[in-house]
């Protein structure tokens, strides 16, 4: 289940000290010494109540550059602040604002376009430290990742293990493709700080939204701009293009990259019939999720043909 750290530090760090510890230590959250001196200097920076304040100062009067790697950290949304990008070790540090139901940003938007509402698990480890205001409402649930292949519409079993808000100084290490949040909104304005482990392999790592009532998979999500690419390459025509997206549905790494391999070939097929058959030798491919949404692609045009 998603871990509350307790952590009694009363210590304080400048984020550069900080970012200095942990780039010469490393940040590995399945191993428990490293998970320990990791969440020690989060909260040590969570202890600095000035240091936020100050970087938002300098970035509003343009004192500090963005970070060159912010356009990196795909999926941050905008109330996110990039304070440690990418690069200098396995982690990063981002700064996120949860605004309150008066603030006007809350008001112009939807409550999902600001993160609540939308249960969703984690693609890497995450530490999240409550750093100001009184915090959303988080409900935290987990489940088997054995047990879920990941299409849009699987049942899950997800099972409530803690309820409570990101008030100052909590402290919560959730693991990725295990824990799922549901977030609900603070009280007043409040601001986390997230501590991202990154990893090579991070950009073919999958996450995904479920929808609470049904307790089923809504999205499948990720990273990268490769799968965008490969459709437009597909469409666009070409014996190399669509050779590459037969190869990459067969044999890439990322499941969700083989399904977007299959999904642009099956786009550009003419006919029902056409379709069929590369869903079909789609589900014969080696992907439980791709033989999954296969399988429902056939199911769904035989019933159009049908008609």
């Amino acid at each position: 289940m998603a871990r509350v750290m307790t952590r009694r530090d009363p210590t304080s760090a400048s984020l550069a000290e900080c970012a200095e510890a942990l780039a010469g230590w490393g940040f590995d959250p399945h191993e428990d010494v490293s998970l320990s001196h990791a969440a020690s200097w989060l909260q040590r920076l969570g202890n600095d109540r000035q240091f936020l304040g100050d970087v938002l100062v300098d970035l509003l009067a343009g004192l500090a550059p963005v970070p060159a790697d912010a356009e990196g950290l795909v999926g941050g949304g905008p109330q996110t602040i990039l304070l440690v990008p990418p690069g200098r070790g396995d982690f990063s540090i981002r700064a996120r604002i949860w605004p309150s139901p008066r603030e006007a940003v809350y008001r112009a938007g939807t409550p999902a376009a600001c993160g609540y509402g939308q249960a969703h698990d984690f693609a890497t480890d995450v530490l999240t430290l409550g750093y100001f205001g009184p915090g959303y409402m988080g409900e935290d649930y987990e489940y088997a990742p054995d047990a879920v292949i990941g299409y849009e519409g699987e049942p899950v079993d997800l099972k409530l293990v803690g309820r409570g808000p990101l008030d100052e100084g909590r402290l919560i290490h959730y693991r990725a493709r295990r824990d799922v949040l549901l977030r609900h909104p603070p009280d007043a304005l409040s601001v986390s700080i997230d501590l991202v482990h990154t990893d090579p392999m991070q950009g073919w790592a999958s996450h995904h939204t479920f929808d609470m009532r049904r307790g089923e998979i809504t999205d499948l999500l990720g990273h990268g701009p490769s799968e965008s690419l490969l459709r437009i390459a597909v469409a666009l025509g070409g014996v190399e293009a669509t050779d590459l997206a037969a190869r990459f549905g067969k044999t890439h790494p990322s499941d969700r990259m083989r399904l977007v391999a299959w999904q642009a070939l099956a786009a550009q097929a003419g006919t029902v019939s056409a379709r069929d058959e590369v869903w079909k030798a789609a589900e014969r491919s080696g992907s439980r999720l791709v033989a999954e949404v296969a399988a429902r692609q056939r199911a769904e045009g035989s019933l159009r043909f049908d008609r």
